[in-house]
């Protein structure tokens, strides 16, 4: 019995996986941000960037430890037919644990929570958790976000 309450321990820490301040690999300036890459934890240079571009601002709120959070970042968001879809926004990554007044603002009752707002931070609209398989979920998405184009 003590075997089996550590290897199912072991087994939840591998699921959940390393912190890690970008969980796709990309990093994103400013100027790079435009071309579909996540800005993460700086919310007013998303707002700022949205409002120099005219893109909405596609709010990814996440965790570390939340593995649907993981599986959105890595097995759908990285594929060439989101990154598509969604450079027609400015992406951040806010992570809920190091920014909870921001997850407060949007009432993010669980995670993942895609928020999608106008330049000034007002939202549009909001996705609670990851529904489908990413060929299922990407046209939830497009027309997500043709709600701010």
């Amino acid at each position: 019995m003590k075997y089996l309450l550590v290897l199912t321990l072991a087994l939840a820490l591998t699921a959940c996986g390393e912190p890690a301040d970008n969980q796709s690999g990309e990093t994103a300036t400013h100027d790079s941000a435009s071309e579909g890459e996540w800005i993460h934890d700086d919310f007013p240079a998303a707002l700022a960037l949205a409002e120099e571009t005219g893109k909405p601002v596609f709010i990814d709120l996440y965790a570390d430890w939340c593995r649907p959070c993981v599986m959105l970042s890595e097995d759908y968001f990285s594929r060439d037919d989101y990154r598509e879809v969604l450079s027609q926004c400015v992406l951040v990554k806010i992570n809920v644990d190091n920014n909870p007044d921001l997850a407060q603002r949007y009432r993010a009752q669980s995670i993942p929570t895609l928020i999608l707002a106008d330049a000034s931070g007002t939202e549009i609209d909001r996705i609670t958790g990851v529904m489908g398989t990413p060929e299922e979920f990407l046209p939830m998405i497009s027309t997500f976000i043709s709600q701010g184009l």
